[in-house]
């Protein structure tokens, strides 16, 4: 996104006064894109600090989150070393944060696009294709190795210590439909719920920030883009500390081990997703169209629900759908909340079966449920945003 919204011009200067290839990207391009190079490596820090599913599935401990999660569940949930762990890391996502705040405050990166958006095409010599290509198929070789092992293990009679699998089977499919049915019955329940509500929220949020003058207004998007920086682990810890001693009436059970309180957890965790694709809707929506609404009579009420809102449908949508995606395969957070197999998410079967050797087809099966709910919710989420810019973009020429 941030080369792509580099004024052309800019790189069309500089090309005239005689910078090109590695000194035009050091000089001109690279500190342009600053911005976003530095949000991607904050976000994939706070993201790889934060893990708790991958170390526990290769069975690493000594890092933070799978320390913070064994302290509490093998020690106790009154043990203070769990607690310390959790505030380390908050601590250190905070800094991530704080750190690039400081790499990007007193400059200006601002653009003004009168070149036309993003930077120039140019057709590749044939020595620099044949290198392009070579960049790019390793990086999807190193990024899809992962998938295609998952895959091979999920058809796979045994595999241990050769290069591929002695033989193929499709039992593994069939054993993970048996004993999945809940696993995905429960991801649908929770993960549905918790986009519907984080679409509610960010709606809410985006046009209270957006639209009024409401004092404070900007602090309510800072909290609520502020679950970046918690993370899952450490909300699974303090939902099941604050809510261990709390009944729900009627059911006589701690709302910690209800399973409403792994939806809402899964909403926490997913509303900057939403909240960012309504803010980014609406802020397409001019503001005379309200106005015109009202000054027929329209309260301001009947104006957001007529009018507002069906302009917002694209990015809401998009919004619920990378929410949804998102939180079918959480596992930070909900791991530390589910209180038995009957309410387990699929994220959470996947871990289960992945604890013996026999489960691992079966897991490797449900691991690849959980790789086609993501691919689809990506795609669909993208045809989505596509969709509604290109309807934009006729609604203007006309």
């Amino acid at each position: 996104a941030s080369l792509r919204n580099i004024d052309r011009s800019m790189e069309e200067a500089a090309q005239n006064l005689g910078a090109h290839g590695l000194r035009l990207f050091r000089r001109v391009v690279f500190p342009l894109a600053t911005p976003g190079y530095v949000a991607g490596a904050a976000l994939v820090f706070i993201k790889v600090f934060d893990d708790l599913g991958t170390p526990l599935l290769l069975n690493v401990n000594n890092m933070l989150a799978p320390q913070a999660y064994l302290r509490i569940t093998s020690v106790g949930i009154s043990d203070p070393m769990g607690y310390v762990i959790s505030v380390i890391l908050v601590a250190f996502s905070i800094l991530s944060l704080w750190a690039s705040f400081l790499v990007m405050r007193g400059k200006d990166y601002a653009t003004v696009q009168k070149g036309g958006g993003g930077l120039a095409k140019r057709d590749l010599a044939p020595r620099e294709k044949v290198l392009a290509y070579g960049v790019v198929l390793f990086i999807l070789a190193v990024v899809l190795s992962p998938h295609i092992g998952l895959f091979l293990l999920s058809i796979g009679t045994i595999w241990s210590f050769a290069p591929l699998p002695d033989g193929y089977t499709l039992a593994n499919y069939a054993r993970m439909w048996e004993a999945s049915q809940d696993y995905v019955v429960n991801t649908i329940l929770y993960a549905g719920l918790a986009a519907t509500l984080d679409v509610l929220i960010g709606t809410a949020i985006a046009y209270i920030v957006l639209r009024t003058g409401i004092a404070g207004r900007k602090w309510l998007d800072y909290l609520a883009t502020a679950a970046l920086a918690v993370p899952g682990v450490v909300l699974g810890i303090g939902y099941l500390r604050t809510f261990q001693d709390v009944n729900v009436p009627f059911l006589d059970k701690p709302l910690a081990s209800w399973w409403v309180i792994i939806a809402l957890a899964l909403t926490i965790r997913r509303l900057p997703y939403a909240l960012r694709a309504c803010m980014a809707a609406l802020q397409q929506v001019s503001l005379a169209l309200e106005e015109a609404a009202e000054s027929l009579g329209a309260t301001k009420l009947r104006s957001i629900r007529k009018i507002v809102v069906p302009l917002m449908t694209g990015g809401i949508l998009a919004g619920f759908v990378t929410s949804f995606a998102t939180a079918a395969v959480e596992l930070s957070a909900t791991i530390m909340l589910v209180s038995s197999d009957r309410d387990s998410p699929l994220a959470y079967g996947i871990y289960l079966f992945m604890q013996t050797p026999s489960g691992r087809g079966a897991g490797a099966a449900l691991g690849m449920l959980a790789v086609v709910i993501v691919a689809l919710g990506t795609v669909l989420s993208q045809i989505i945003i596509e969709r509604d810019k290109k309807l934009r973009t006729a609604g203007r020429e006309h």
